[in-house]
């Protein structure tokens, strides 16, 4: 009988929440959309600017803004159907649950707190005196999220064979390469789909679990 999973990592961006990128959500709701962030993201998808100019282009149209305006739209932001039932489910396994996201801890570290997650890594827009400055620390570069499983896996001493993975876009495929099993949740693309171990659709977060390799008969030790 195979190793049971220990842990299960998800994307954040169209996966926990139906937004599919809390930066382009950012612009939207701040009405900068179609200034210049849409031409910043075009060029970034056509290879014209690397994704570190890519992030600092973007946290520059938020230079000098609140650092409380961000936040109300980051509360905001629904959570899935099911995110809470999904999470305590697999905390009643025994699984360690987290986060690996390109998108901002604006977001991720108000999901995490709601989920009561054991790991989140997002990247940082820089802040000073409560606003920002129009920096942003990356922490996870796009299409390098193995390097985010790696750390995980050191933090919590657990293999990557025995992680799972769920994520929607190309920028999981690193994701899903660097475990032992991924789903594809309503993935953007046949080549997201074809990259991940299985892939579905759903609304409601609480049906991956038929998707899931789960022990049908966990420890009870892990039924709280």
């Amino acid at each position: 009988m195979p190793a049971p999973f220990l842990a299960a990592l998800f994307d954040l961006d169209g996966t926990l929440t139906p937004v599919t990128s809390f930066w382009q959500h950012l612009h939207e709701a701040l009405a900068q959309w179609h200034d210049d962030a849409d031409d910043f993201q075009r060029q970034f998808r056509g290879g014209k600017i690397d994704y570190a100019t890519f992030c600092r282009l973007d946290a520059e149209r938020w230079k000098g803004k609140p650092v409380g305006d961000l936040k109300r739209i980051a509360e905001a932001v629904p959570l899935r159907p099911g995110a809470r039932d999904l999470r305590l489910h697999l905390q009643q396994r025994g699984l360690k649950v987290g986060i690996i996201s390109t998108g901002l801890t604006l977001l991720a570290d108000r999901v995490h707190r709601e989920l009561d997650l054991d790991f989140t890594i997002a990247n940082r827009l820089v802040t000073r005196g409560g606003r920002f400055t129009g920096e942003v620390k990356i922490n996870v570069e796009y299409g390098r999220k193995d390097e985010a499983v790696e750390l995980f896996c050191h933090q919590f001493g657990i293999a990557p064979g025995r992680v799972m993975g769920v994520g929607d876009s190309e920028g999981d495929i690193s994701l899903f390469q660097a475990v032992g099993f991924s789903l594809a949740l309503n993935p953007e693309s046949e080549a997201v789909a074809r990259s991940a171990s299985t892939s579905c659709r759903a609304e409601n977060l609480l049906e991956i679990l038929a998707h899931l390799p789960l022990d049908p008969n966990p420890p009870s030790a892990f039924l709280l």
